[in-house]
This record gives C-alpha cells, sequence and structure tokens, in this order.
C-alpha cells in the first residue's frame, strides 16, 4: 500500500513539469499521466478500434476518465466535469482544457467531454485485468 502511494505522489509530481502552452504538447503529456496513473495502480488498458487522427472531440461514455485520458490524448474539458472529477483531475496534475474547445482544436488537440454529443465517442468497459477502450461513432458503439 505504502509503494503505490508512492508512485502516485512521484506521478503527481513528475506532473508539475507539465508543458505550458500548445494544447496538442498538454494533449500527450495528459495522456502520459492518465497512462501512469493506471500503471502505478496495476491496472491496464486496451485500446480496440481505428486510431483517430486528427483533432476532433470525444463524448465519454465509461467509469474511468482516466483510461480514455490514457487511450487518447486529449485536453479533457472540464466545465462538463462533476466537481470532485476535476479535483482529482487536478491533484494527479492532469492538465485540463484552459482555452474554449474550438480553439484547441484549431490548435491541433483534441477534446474530450463528458457531457452533451460529439461525432466520436470514447467507450470505456471494466474488464477482469483492466479497461478496454473503444472509439468510434456514438450510435455504433454499445457498451457491453
Amino acid at each position: 500500500m505504502i509503494g503505490r502511494l508512492a508512485r502516485f505522489a512521484l506521478l503527481a509530481l513528475d506532473a508539475r513539469a507539465v508543458p505550458r502552452g500548445a494544447p496538442t504538447s498538454r494533449a500527450i503529456a495528459a495522456r502520459w499521466i492518465a497512462a501512469n496513473a493506471l500503471a502505478a495502480g496495476g491496472v491496464q488498458v486496451a485500446f480496440e478500434g481505428p486510431v483517430p487522427r486528427g483533432p476532433r472531440v470525444f463524448a465519454l461514455r465509461a467509469p474511468s476518465f482516466a483510461a480514455a485520458i490514457a487511450a487518447v490524448p486529449v485536453l479533457v474539458d472540464a466545465d462538463t466535469l462533476p466537481r470532485g472529477w476535476r479535483l482529482a483531475l487536478c491533484a494527479l496534475g492532469l492538465p485540463l482544457l484552459d482555452r474554449t474547445p474550438e480553439l484547441a482544436l484549431a490548435q491541433g488537440a483534441s477534446v474530450l467531454s463528458a457531457g452533451g454529443s460529439a461525432a466520436c465517442a470514447l467507450t470505456v468497459e471494466l474488464e477482469s485485468e483492466g479497461y478496454r477502450v473503444r472509439v468510434g461513432p456514438p450510435d455504433r458503439i454499445l457498451v457491453a
């Protein structure tokens, strides 16, 4: 238990070195932080589906924000999150969307939204050893 807490503390410390500025760099850093947070907890993430190319807005259908962020480099739109999730992501040092989604998209970064609809969805399913993340049109992805 102490070892796991130490790994999370070191991860949060490493996350403080996230680049400020270009949203694409921040999205890549968010993916790194989320993947390492899950790995520190011994959780695996498997990605299924076509690799998304180019910036887009993703709608989230998931029990785990971290698994979705670990699978695809995105900036999370904190305005769409419950307060507890915002606090948890900030405690991890995860970079969040710091401009409008439209501006982030124009600058080459994808955005993850917990509310509303989007042309693309990230669906995260809990499995015995971790999470499976699928990407695709929201009307074509069924949650198991």
